[in-house]
């Protein structure tokens, strides 16, 4: 369980840890998928489900966030600012 993905390097370090302490995870949870890319073109949480063989869920992801913010009076600066974030760093996955 962890808070937030973003390039999914926690997750790789704890999985180290794991399997040497001889154990088999089931899943992963996080809370925040921030969609970001991984290590090359495709989300970090795709790239930890096919490299562990493992389904990651997370409680919420930025485009839930966008979604919010957007129905929200004012916070049009904000979602262009996160919009402008995800287009450098993120992929758009659910």
């Amino acid at each position: 369980m962890d808070d937030v993905i973003t390039a999914g390097t926690a997750v790789r370090e704890v999985m180290s840890i794991i399997d040497a302490a001889g154990a088999k995870p089931a899943a992963v949870l996080i809370g925040l998928n921030r969609q970001e890319k991984g290590q090359g073109q495709i989300s970090a949480i795709q790239e930890v489900e096919q490299t562990f063989g493992i389904p990651v869920i997370s409680i919420i992801n930025l485009n839930h966030i966008i979604d919010y913010l957007e129905d929200q009076n004012g916070q049009e600066a904000m979602v262009n600012k996160i919009k402008e974030y995800r287009a450098t760093y993120g992929v758009d996955v659910a």
